[in-house]
């Protein structure tokens, strides 16, 4: 289990030329599984291109590894990455947000998602009270069944 945070901003290299395509600067979230990481591609007329968890051979402590060359979509191209949420990066993105239990508890503010090699399954969600809560007590995973999330907070149970 690693949190998103570890593989932001690792380049995502070719298994068999170790040519890196770009690096990853952001996940994608739709019903509790990441479906994908959104590549910022090397060159100058590349723009993002997603890259669906299928695709990935491994995920490394250095780099996330792939086998194929065309493994890389447009994103708008993708119905997956339109129904897809942001963590990081676009409106709405998870990061930031207000986390509320079903009983409409205020559990904290997203920061980061925890989840599972390869598949993308999330297995919780790593949330703060702020900066001051999170030096005197530290921050905390909450885990969930499902996760509803709106465009100003998000509902877990």
């Amino acid at each position: 289990m690693r949190t998103f945070a570890t593989v932001q901003g690792l380049p995502v290299v070719h298994t068999e030329t170790g040519y890196e395509y770009g690096r990853v600067i952001d996940a994608l979230l739709l019903d509790n599984h990441i479906t994908g990481l959104l590549i910022n591609m090397k060159g100058w007329l590349n723009r993002h291109q997603f890259l669906q968890m299928q695709h990935i051979f491994s995920i490394g402590e250095q780099a996330v590894m792939v086998q194929s060359e065309t493994c890389f979509e447009t994103c708008h191209s993708q119905p997956i990455y339109q129904e897809s949420i942001h963590l990081v990066l676009g409106k709405p993105k998870l990061r930031g947000m207000e986390l509320f239990s079903v009983r409409g508890d205020l559990l904290g503010l997203v920061e980061d998602v925890y989840f599972s090699d390869p598949l993308g399954m999330i297995e919780g969600y790593k949330v703060t009270d702020g900066l001051l809560a999170d030096l005197t007590k530290g921050q905390h995973m909450l885990q969930g069944h499902h996760l509803v999330i709106g465009k100003e907070r998000a509902i877990l149970s």
